[in-house]
């Protein structure tokens, strides 16, 4: 996949779901309002009545299932790896009160459909609308104001697993082109010059890495890189800038103007990226 279509994709799949969550909230909503007329006051008050025995039983039967499955992992395997990855009840409490019920209850509720093949209305449609619907709206309201009581109680230590893949990667990519770069250089007769201005960028950039990586915030090839990204940021606002002022003298027009500033943009996302890292 070339790099703009993989850009592209990543930018369209997130709004694509937020979307069709946003329509299952909507739909469900235009629903519930049916529900809510066509519920007698007794048919009300059990459907409340069946919200919070289901919430509770959600939330037991998750707590159940994973304080189970973890002394049931625990009995069964005793390696030092497993024992490396054991987490305290305090994380399990936290993972219990992150069952939140959404998309997927919406999109069944509303496959009830209205009537039965013999024509009759479906039984109890309402009802289980109006409960489906109060469940998604306790878990995400009840269990949403908990949760950030939770962590804080919980005090969770910060997970640098990510961090440190992402050292060891970018690591590895840098000193992999760094050993290509002779080769690959050769069959693009690539300029002299130029093979060794990138020689020298990369090195720079592996250092810092390296240096990130090891904790060393004042390690002067982290700073020579801090120095490198605020100016390379300060230069493509300088860019944006002039390319602005080239379309409002209309020495360009709209369509060179979002090209430009396109690309500047995409640099711009890369370099801040690099620097929030650092």
């Amino acid at each position: 996949m070339r790099a703009e279509h993989r850009t592209q994709a990543l930018a369209f799949w997130p709004l694509a779901t937020f979307l069709i969550n946003g329509a299952l909230f909507v739909l469900v909503g235009v629903e519930l309002q049916y529900a809510v007329r066509d519920l007698n006051p007794a048919d009300l008050r059990d459907a409340l009545i069946a919200v919070g025995v289901i919430c509770a039983v959600l939330v037991a039967v998750r707590f159940a299932f994973l304080y189970a499955s973890t002394y049931l992992v625990r009995a069964l395997d005793h390696s030092p790896r497993q024992r490396m990855l054991r987490v305290g009840h305090r994380t399990r409490v936290v993972n219990g009160l992150a069952g939140f019920r959404g998309a997927v209850s919406l999109a069944m509720v509303l496959s009830v459909p209205q009537t039965l093949d013999s024509g009759e209305p479906f039984p109890d449609r309402s009802f289980i609308v109006f409960v489906t619907s109060g469940v998604i709206l306790v878990t995400l309201v009840a269990q949403g104001l908990l949760l950030p009581v939770a962590v804080r109680w919980a005090k969770l230590p910060p997970d640098t697993s990510v961090d440190e893949e992402h050292d060891l990667a970018e690591t590895t990519a840098i000193e992999e082109a760094i050993k290509a770069m002779p080769q690959l250089a050769a069959a693009l007769r690539s300029d002299p010059k130029i093979v060794e201005w990138l020689r020298q960028e990369y090195e720079a950039h592996l250092a810092s890495v390296r240096a990130r990586s090891a904790g060393a915030t004042d390690d002067p090839a982290v700073l020579q890189h801090q120095d490198y990204l605020a100016l390379r940021l300060a230069l493509i606002a300088n860019k944006r800038t002039t390319v602005v002022r080239l379309r409002d003298e209309r020495r360009i027009d709209d369509t060179v103007l979002r090209r430009l500033q396109a690309a500047l943009d995409s640099e711009e996302v890369r370099l801040a990226g690099g620097a929030a890292v650092e």
